[in-house]
């Protein structure tokens, strides 16, 4: 009986290690499966001091934690700069374009106070001054628009990455709850180990954490800078409030408990990049655009109340209006200003262009720019602007790049050991139903001694 028994702890291990390898090569396709292994081990103290067969303690999950961290932290790096390099992308395009360049449009409309040099008193010059000046204005008028779809575009992925947070929060606050009931009874958790780690794999995307295993197999989750996130039973909530300053922007903050931190660029990931964008970048590209179109209006209407239009009258009105807490986007030719108010002169002669000297001289004169640390022409200015924004994008660009090759690195790293090889699992199957066959065959020799042994009393 003891060769039968033997035989049967055998094709039960056989049949173990079957299971396990069937179960890796169906799920061989399901992204962050760990391969799974029967965990053996022999019986002894047999007759005559021999082992009596082998038991099954179990299953294992293949699962080298340190690379499951290296892949969670490589998806915060990706989501960081994936960001980046997308909004980086969309606001050099927006200032980089033809229809938008400022420059272009201060070449057209100094061109065309050039050409009325000669007859200052000519209506079609006068004119062709009054339309470059207001298709200026569309340019200013178009940036500023862009850059504020901008701002709705980051603040509604920032509230719908707090909810995200949350949600995968509570996700794996369930999870451990299920996996410390399940190691409670015995049993391990393999299954939802993984569905545990490809949560926080999402999470990670979002936002940078550091993830601890405790022994009842739970997990406690911290932001990169030590806020808690997920401690025992206690879950924290990301919430957005009206930001303090700045009615367009939203104050991102983690309620843990009685305790609120706020959340910045430094917490990493998907919220961290639009973080960071939205506060220095665009915040920069905002603030320079409303300082230029500022800059140019304030210096045209300043030039032209120093001179005579066509009639020889001071003027009245003024070229450009705006408002001050918006000029960039607000910025347009004053209501039923025309050609003729246009102040070409100083003295009130006809044909007198001493002001419009004064107004073509605007376009070499220097002037401080201090949301980009720069005494130059607002030409020149606008062309430092892309050339900044254009460097930022291309430095994104390499980052990205650089960030998604170390993600795949990190997936190899993990895929040589936890994922599935479909020859090794091939070999496997091989050798376990042999081992299947080879017990039977212990079972089948051990059945036929016995009925020898029957057939000969």
């Amino acid at each position: 009986m003891s060769m039968i028994n033997i035989g049967m702890s055998g094709l039960n291990a056989s049949m173990a290690a079957l299971n396990a390898t069937s179960n890796n090569v169906a799920n061989a396709m399901v992204a962050g499966y760990s391969r799974q292994q029967a965990v053996m081990s022999s019986v002894g103290n047999g007759q005559y001091g021999g082992g009596t067969g082998v038991t099954v303690e179990g299953m294992r999950r293949i699962s080298d934690q340190y690379e499951v961290a290296q892949q969670w932290s490589s998806s915060s790096t990706v989501g960081f700069t994936q960001v980046q390099s997308s909004y980086l992308g969309q606001v050099e395009q927006v200032f980089g374009s033809e229809g938008n360049s400022i420059s272009a449009g201060l070449d057209l409309l100094f061109a065309a106070l050039n050409s009325a040099m000669e007859q200052p008193s000519e209506t079609a010059y006068r004119q062709s001054v009054l339309n470059e000046a207001d298709a200026i204005g569309q340019r200013f008028n178009s940036i500023s628009d862009s850059l504020n779809a901008q701002v709705s575009q980051v603040e509604g992925q920032i509230g719908a990455s707090a909810k995200e947070i949350n949600s995968k929060l509570n996700s794996i606050a369930q999870f451990n709850t299920e996996i410390q009931a399940t190691k409670a009874s015995g049993n391990v958790p393999l299954s939802l180990l993984d569905s545990r780690d490809a949560i926080i794999d999402e999470l990670s995307e979002i936002i940078k954490v550091n993830v601890t295993e405790e022994q009842t197999g739970a997990v406690t989750i911290t932001l990169d800078q030590g806020q808690p996130l997920l401690l025992g039973s206690t879950i924290a909530t990301v919430q957005t409030t009206p930001h303090s300053t700045t009615s367009q922007f939203s104050q991102v903050s983690i309620q843990f408990g009685q305790s609120q931190f706020a959340l910045n660029e430094a917490s990493g990931g998907s919220l961290g990049a639009l973080l960071d964008y939205r506060d220095n970048s665009l915040v920069d590209s905002i603030a320079f655009t409303n300082e230029l179109a500022q800059t140019l209006a304030d210096e045209f209407n300043n030039t032209l109340a120093n001179g005579t239009d066509l009639n020889g009258n001071a003027p009245t009105q003024a070229l450009f209006s705006y408002d001050a807490n918006n000029p960039a986007g607000s910025m347009h030719i004053s209501a039923d200003f025309n050609a003729n108010m246009l102040a070409f002169g100083q003295d009130g002669t006809p044909g007198d262009n001493s002001n419009l000297r004064d107004l073509v001289s605007i376009a070499t004169s220097n002037f401080t720019f201090d949301s980009l640390g720069v005494d130059t022409t607002m030409g020149d200015a606008f062309a430092t602007k892309v050339g900044q924004l254009g460097s930022a994008s291309r430095q994104a660009l390499t980052a990205q790049e650089t960030a998604e090759k170390l993600q795949m690195q990190a997936q190899s790293q993990w895929a040589s050991t936890s994922g599935v090889n479909m020859d090794e699992e091939g070999t496997n199957l091989i050798i376990y139903q042999q081992s299947y066959q080879a017990n039977a065959k212990v079972i089948s020799t051990a059945d036929q001694l016995f009925q020898t042994i029957l057939n000969s009393i």
